[in-house]
């Protein structure tokens, strides 16, 4: 009797609720959670391409901001009156060439009209970096007085017949007394004896600039090209025939009414100025540098 009345009272019990998720359910956590993953999505894609976009712009300015420095550096250092630009009409490429100051004193005898000769007393030269200067044995270096136009700079001092007069000569070598920062130094320059040479014009500062090899920065195909080592020639080459290297990229397309280099002449009020406007474009954004280098007078 007790065993029928317990098998009946388990019969009779109701069954427990299922704890899992119907279909619905489950649909409705799929496209909820599809929801999520689209907005969470397009916010991650937003995010990395601003920040794809913000990399790429710091980049183009990085590059166009070294360039342009370096460029000013390096013309601020320029011999008096050494900067010249030649433009080709009709794909308006141009090409910048200056010299670099290698080292620069100040005379005390040079060799002038009434007084021809080969020496120069100098007190002790020194770099742009405080050394000594050096020549060595074969020295292929020249040395410039006051300087009023490039053609008086770009001259060839090497190479039979050596000039007689002018504004620049080779140097053949230096006499450094020892220790090398006393008394004068004197320096021999290329020719001979007689005529000597003569310097047409002495300065009124008594400055001389000692140079070798000039550099070019030359805009073509969008890019920014830097030259050396072509030597001196008194016609300027659009390109020069030396390997160049890359400075900048990415350079908008030249118009003639809107060349990249400029340079305008020294007035009472104000120093020589090299102009410079370069555009640069990526993805449809362009970064403008307008800038004026202000060029040393001093001779």
């Amino acid at each position: 009797m007790s065993y029928c009345l317990r098998l009946h009272v388990l019969r009779c019990r109701p069954s427990k609720p299922s704890n899992g998720f119907t279909l619905i359910e489950f649909v409705i956590v799929i496209i909820l959670l599809g929801i999520m993953a689209a907005g969470i999505g397009g916010f991650v894609t937003l995010s990395t391409q601003t920040f794809v976009n913000v990399s790429e712009r710091d980049e183009l300015l990085a590059s166009a901001r070294f360039a342009i420095e370096r460029l000013n550096r390096e013309v601020s250092n320029a011999v008096p009156n050494s900067i010249r630009i030649k433009t080709d009409s009709d794909t308006n490429q141009q090409c910048l060439e200056y010299i670099p100051v290698k080292a620069s004193t100040t005379y005390t005898r040079i060799p002038e009209l009434g007084s021809s000769g080969l020496t120069m007393d100098v007190i002790p030269i020194k770099t742009s970096t405080g050394e000594f200067f050096e020549c060595g044995i074969f020295c292929p270096s020249a040395i410039t007085v006051y300087p009023l136009d490039s053609s008086e700079v770009y001259i060839d001092v090497n190479n039979n017949p050596l000039p007689t007069s002018g504004q620049t000569a080779g140097i053949k070598e230096l006499d450094i007394p020892s220790p090398e920062d006393s008394d004068l130094w004197v320096v021999t320059l290329k020719g001979d004896e007689p005529p000597g040479f003569t310097f047409t014009r002495t300065s009124p500062t008594q400055r001389a600039y000692i140079f070798d090899d000039p550099v070019a920065y030359c805009v073509d195909n969008n890019r920014l090209l830097r030259y050396e080592g072509h030597g001196i020639s008194q016609n300027q080459d659009l390109v020069p025939p030396t390997p160049s290297v890359l400075m900048a990229e990415n350079i908008v397309d030249i118009d003639a009414g809107d060349l990249p280099f400029s340079l305008e002449a020294p007035t009472l009020q104000r120093n020589a100025l090299v102009k410079l406007k370069l555009t640069f474009e990526r993805d449809d954004e362009q970064i403008v540098f307008d800038h004026a280098i202000h060029l040393k007078n001093v001779r």
